[in-house]
């Protein structure tokens, strides 16, 4: 079995030991087949939207002998999932907005017994604030780079209620101040793009109020950097 990227594998580190875990957007059927097969999970749902990723699941769990521990679907999202039996959820590889719409339309996820590990491939503020509001704890991330570009795999967990996290949350998670390389990269990200934003909207007098919210964005997101890169 090929050696999972730096993405699947910080997923796998988030994944409850003996949960029956459901990977949305399997793909090549990797992570689930990598979990399933350390013993990590019990049992395992592999879904995609699309028949030829699943063929090549459905290839990889054959060769591992796993079929009678890893069913695949072909459905969109968590449609059709068996409800009662899952109580991990995976979604690596796909946009904020994707995840938040899968998320939406399962309203059974919204329970204690469930956790979620998320890889967003673009938009993880939006992610991060949806969460929040929703009900669900970031209880930790974990920054990655693959490839020269840089990600953040989250572990969330259904506490109910609703908080409205401040901007700078959105755009950092629990990765602020975390003694890691990766996570300090993820931090200079950042504040580049804050300062990209600020940059256009300076050309216009009317935005410069808003431009001066994201250049202050982005000195903290420099500033906490810099703390943090000192005690690395």
């Amino acid at each position: 079995m090929e050696k999972l990227d730096l993405r699947l594998a910080a997923a796998a580190e988030f994944v409850k030991e003996g949960t029956v875990a459901a990977d949305i957007g399997t793909d090549h059927g990797y992570l689930i087949c990598h979990l399933v097969n350390e013993g990590i999970c019990k049992r395992g749902f592999a879904t995609d939207i699309n028949i030829k990723p699943l063929e090549s699941a459905k290839a990889l769990i054959k060769e591992l002998e796993l079929e009678d521990k890893i069913e695949t679907i072909l459905t969109d999202g968590l449609a059709g999932l068996p409800e009662d039996e899952i109580d991990e959820i995976l979604i690596c590889g796909m946009g904020g907005e994707t995840i938040i719409g899968i998320l939406e339309k399962a309203k059974w996820v919204k329970s204690e017994m469930v956790h979620l590990v998320l890889q967003p491939m673009s938009r993880a503020d939006m992610l991060r604030r949806w969460l929040c509001e929703n009900g669900w704890n970031i209880d930790d991330e974990k920054a990655v780079e693959v490839e020269k570009h840089l990600y953040t795999v989250m572990s969330a967990s259904y506490i109910g209620g609703s908080e409205t996290p401040d901007e700078f949350y959105c755009l950092t998670g629990e990765l602020a101040g975390q003694y890691d390389e990766y996570a300090v990269k993820y931090l200079r990200w950042q504040a580049n793009i804050q300062r990209g934003i600020a940059s256009g909207l300076l050309r216009s007098e009317k935005e410069k109020e808003h431009a001066l919210k994201h250049i202050q964005l982005a000195d903290m997101l420099d500033e906490q950097a810099d703390e943090t890169e000192a005690e690395i």
